[in-house]
């Protein structure tokens, strides 16, 4: 068979040809390695697992809190003039004070020898001479001790001694941190493994439900064919193999639908495995009723372990607690020890010392009431935490048993749609060979085989959402990783 296109002749065999071509280099990929891709290249993983090592290091940034610190302090400074202390006016009072005792002196030696006392000529004279002598023999009362141009360095190390709790709480704080980003990552993981599980049940589903729907459209092109030559030789009335062409019209519309929705199945499926749209990949799996036999009540008691938003409210709900014990440090003195080494000690003045070792108690003993109202805040926020785990516990055991009910109602559907589907094929057959021995009528024939079709794909449906359901019941419980052995 042969086909006319504006590009020349499509032979059937080279459409089949190329088809195979194209499937040799696709990928045929199993739900387990789907998982694994779409784990390893979610970008919502790679997030969360980017604010995990965040966490870590904020929890290894809390343990440096307990130890010294120690800082190098350094710098070079220009004064305006050096910095000095003159003493030179008590130097000059020292100098007067001495030169009129010498004045004196020499006064009282001239009226004991010379019987008389020095003129005011010779009074400057010994006046002069004595000031010089002094002058020249007490050194300047200027000091400098800090010159107009110096530098220093100092190591100043700092360790806490008692922060009422602080510190521990705060350690324990970036602890409950990391559990809660370990708790919000396996969250996502869970998330990411039931939207790819979603989206590979549904390319399942639609492969299985085209092959029906092909067999559906072969069995109403054999149809028509019958009825084509029934009607020749005049058996049947021509509106019975009109109803044969509108089946066959209304199998290929079904068809190509189903096609349709296939193709989008599958870009659904590439998108939550991280690849692009044109990589080649290829489910060859079916569905197939797997069992699952764990009960209600051990799903339920499992959850209360495994489920990660538990976890992560029981994280928070520690960091909370932590954040009291924080603020309620804050009432509590404050102790360190501390101690500075100057490096430099050839630009130190007189009043400054080399080294100093001390301890520093701090005490705040009014702030207004803010260290009060933030305790009542963190106080409310234990509680809030409370209620929200409360709340969370319930809405989880809720989803645990709506999820639970819809897989066993899917199940049994599934299982009693298959007495449907022998009545459906007995009914069929008794159809085309009432209609071949001109007992029965076109549409008789039609309807037998969409009732046919109808039951296999409403049990392909139940399939379907007994697995969907179950998938989400493992979310709800935290273990989605066992949809896969189940699958299996």
């Amino acid at each position: 068979m042969e086909a006319k296109t504006a590009f020349g002749r499509i032979t059937i065999p080279g459409i089949v040809f190329a088809f195979l071509i194209g499937n040799l280099n696709a990928q045929v990929i199993p739900l387990d390695q789907a998982i694994e891709t779409a784990l390893k290249n979610n970008e919502k993983i790679k997030q969360v697992e980017e604010k995990l090592q965040q966490k870590k290091y904020a929890d290894l940034e809390a343990w440096g809190n307990f130890l010294p610190s120690l800082n190098l302090k350094a710098s070079y400074t220009h004064l305006n003039d050096p910095l000095q202390i003159d003493l030179n006016p008590i130097r000059e009072a020292i100098i007067q004070l001495q030169t009129g005792d010498q004045v004196s002196l020499a006064n009282l030696q001239s009226i004991i020898t010379n019987h008389r006392p020095l003129t005011e000529q010779e009074m400057a004279i010994v006046r002069q001479t004595a000031y010089s002598q002094l002058n020249a023999a007490l050194p300047s009362f200027t000091e400098t001790f800090k010159d107009q141009d110096y530098k220093t360095a100092s190591l100043i190390g700092v360790q806490p001694l008692f922060l009422g709790g602080k510190l521990i709480a705060a350690k324990k704080f970036a602890s409950a941190e990391v559990k809660s980003m370990e708790a919000e990552l396996q969250k996502t993981k869970n998330e990411v493994v039931k939207d790819v599980v979603t989206n590979y049940l549904s390319v399942v589903l639609l492969q299985q439900v085209i092959k029906t729907r092909k067999d559906v459209l072969a069995g109403m092109k054999k149809h028509r064919r019958q009825a084509q030559i029934l009607f020749k030789e005049g058996l049947i009335a021509r509106t019975d193999v009109l109803r044969a062409k509108v089946a066959v019209a209304e199998a290929e519309r079904n068809l190509f639908d189903d096609q349709n929705r296939l193709e989008l199945a599958y870009l659904a499926l590439k998108h939550s495995l991280g690849l692009p749209e044109d990589a080649p990949v290829v489910v060859s799996d079916s569905l197939q009723f797997h069992v699952f036999n764990d009960s209600l009540q051990r799903i339920l008691n499992r959850a209360q372990k495994t489920q990660p938003i538990l976890r992560l409210i029981a994280a928070k709900k520690k960091a909370a607690e932590q954040k009291f014990v924080a603020e309620r440090a804050e009432f509590l003195p404050q102790l360190a020890a501390f101690g500075k080494y100057e490096m430099y000690p050839e630009y130190l003045s007189s009043l400054e010392p080399r080294w100093a070792v001390g301890v520093s108690l701090q005490f705040n003993v009014f702030d207004g009431f803010k260290k009060y109202d933030r305790i009542q805040s963190s106080r409310h926020l234990k509680k809030e935490v409370d209620y929200l785990q409360k709340q969370t516990e319930r809405q989880i055991e809720l989803w645990i048993n709506k999820s639970y009910r819809e897989m066993r109602n899917a199940e049994k559907r599934y299982h009693q749609l298959a007495a449907n589907i022998e009545l459906a094929k007995e009914n069929l057959k008794l159809q085309e060979k009432r209609f071949q021995s001109g007992m029965g009528t076109s549409l008789n024939v039609i309807d037998a085989r969409l009732v046919l079709e109808k039951n296999r794909i409403e049990r392909l449906n139940s399939l379907y959402e007994y697995y969907k359901a179950l998938t989400d019941l493992l979310v709800a419980e935290g273990n989605t990783q066992k949809f896969v052995q189940i699958w299996k």
